[in-house]
């Protein structure tokens, strides 16, 4: 299977705009349960453009066509406070109708991740992703990131489950049971 063509350029507010006017619905309803409330598509903007502050990285990702570049996800990096350690976020439009786009679109993340983060000073990257979500679990495995942990408690009501991913820079190897070298002394 031939993939189409995607892109990334720097976040600008009509093209991302784009993308959150037909956002995939479980990324939508992820949103949703992270925030304990229903969002329009508005409102979801909103929050990312006032998130472009404290963003380390913030792209468009676009599917090139020959009428010109099509916006098919938003991306960004934010800071966490934590030294070389940032928070990834990737939200696109309909999963199923831009399968093709979404698979080239990750594997230009996993091919750029090395390049795009040592000069940024990141060794740690991290995403958190709604259990209920069919697709998003696969998106951070395919982009390289690791599955770390489940967590419980989140939503209106606690009964949510957030799933917690990281990409670890080339060369820095989680430390294995037995081995004392990453405790301090």
């Amino acid at each position: 299977m031939r993939l189409p063509r995607v892109t990334h350029a720097s976040w600008t507010d009509l093209p991302a705009f784009e993308v959150f006017k037909h956002l995939d619905p479980n990324d939508h309803h992820e949103a949703e349960v992270a925030r304990g409330l229903r969002q329009t598509h508005l409102s979801l903007f909103a929050d990312w453009r006032a998130a472009m502050g404290r963003a380390v990285l913030a792209r468009v990702i676009s599917e090139t066509r020959a009428g010109g570049d099509h916006p098919i996800g938003v991306l960004g990096l934010f800071a966490t406070g934590l030294a070389g350690v940032a928070e990834a976020a990737f939200l696109a439009r309909d999963h199923a109708l831009y399968r093709p786009q979404i698979t080239a679109t990750a594997l230009m993340i996993r091919h750029q991740l090395d390049q795009v983060a040592a000069p940024i000073g990141l060794h740690r990257i991290e995403a958190r992703c709604w259990a209920g979500h069919p697709t998003a679990s696969a998106f951070l495995t395919a982009i390289g990131f690791q599955h770390e942990t489940d967590q419980r408690g989140f939503g209106v009501s606690g009964a949510e489950t957030f799933r917690v991913f990281a990409w670890v820079a080339p060369g820095l190897a989680y430390p294995t049971k037995g081995d004392p070298s990453h405790v301090h002394r």
